[in-house]
């Protein structure tokens, strides 16, 4: 059975607090079977985080990451265009319209039938109910029902982590640390509180983030000016290039949009799948639905092989 086979039987959903506390658990146990040392550690924000850890992030060359929790379903997916930024932007003002006019609809007509007994009720009515109302759909898009399929989010990123762990030699793993953060989906929850307790590592070293790194032939980095400017970067440039079987596509953040854990550190690098459409460019879609179901195999290998050969050059 292969990693990400073993995550979506044993461990497809990790939301609840029992569901975290069970991975995590089982994740220890599986690192060590590896020859791994690894420990959760935790911390407060806005909420408390348990991040694991395996190896010393402090002491090593370069740190692989993904968020090991997972997402509430939505109704409709959160399309990402994260080399099209005008495009992201639209969707994501469409998105908000959709989510806010039942709120706004509804309150109005609270404050229309109010309004028959005051003009003051009838604004009271239609004020609270849309108030009321937003707050509840935001409610549901970050804390409502699980979705079940979360076969690209995240799960895609965990099993990429663990597929190079289990390439990387005996004798290379002293230069790589891993990382699963916990609360990304609450807003970086997770990966904000261990930079803010590691400050060496917020500022210093490299982070390597995986997220939705499953669907689509194309695998997309994304690297900040200062990340580029590191002597090691030309080295992970020339291993994934090397790589066959999938598009690898360098990319510069300033001109790209991706929101994910690699944002909490100064040299973060966000690694994604996407498809690619003639209008839109690169895309990934069906995430936070129950179509999120896609996790190709082919992209791990890629990824753990091109990973495992950048971590071989330090």
């Amino acid at each position: 059975m292969s990693i990400i086979e073993m995550l979506l039987q044993q461990h497809p959903v990790r939301k609840s607090k029992a569901q975290k506390a069970a991975f995590r658990e089982w994740f220890v146990g599986w690192a060590k079977e590896q020859g791994y040392t690894a420990q959760v550690e935790s911390g407060w924000n806005l909420a408390r985080c348990h991040n694991i850890v395996v190896g010393d992030p402090e002491n090593a060359e370069v740190t692989f990451t993904a968020h090991y929790d997972t997402q509430p379903v939505m109704i409709v997916p959160n399309f990402i265009t994260p080399c099209n930024i005008p495009v992201w932007l639209l969707y994501q003002l469409v998105l908000t319209a959709v989510i806010l006019a039942p709120a706004i609809l509804l309150g109005a007509l609270a404050g229309w039938f109010g309004g028959y007994a005051g003009e003051k009720i009838g604004f009271e009515c239609g004020y609270f109910t849309t108030m009321g109302l937003m707050i509840a759909s935001l409610a549901l898009m970050m804390a409502g029902p699980a979705n079940k399929h979360c076969a690209n989010d995240n799960t895609s990123g965990v099993a990429a982590v663990m597929e190079l762990m289990t390439r990387l030699p005996q004798e290379q793993r002293g230069k790589a640390a891993f990382i699963l953060f916990d609360n990304e989906e609450l807003g970086l929850l997770g990966s904000s509180a261990y930079a803010s307790k590691h400050k060496a590592v917020k500022k210093d070293k490299l982070i390597i983030n995986m997220d939705c790194v499953g669907d689509g032939e194309n695998i997309l980095f994304f690297a900040n000016k200062r990340t580029r400017e590191l002597p090691c970067f030309p080295a992970l440039e020339s291993a994934m290039a090397e790589q066959t079987g999938r598009n690898f596509v360098m990319n510069r953040m300033e001109k790209c949009i991706y929101s994910s854990d690699q944002a909490s550190f100064r040299h973060g690098i966000a690694v994604c799948a996407c498809n690619r459409a003639k209008v839109i460019g690169y895309y990934c879609d069906k995430i936070h639905t129950k179509k999120d179901t896609i996790c190709e195999q082919a992209n791990l290998d890629f990824l753990a092989a091109g990973l495992a050969d950048f971590t071989s050059r330090l």
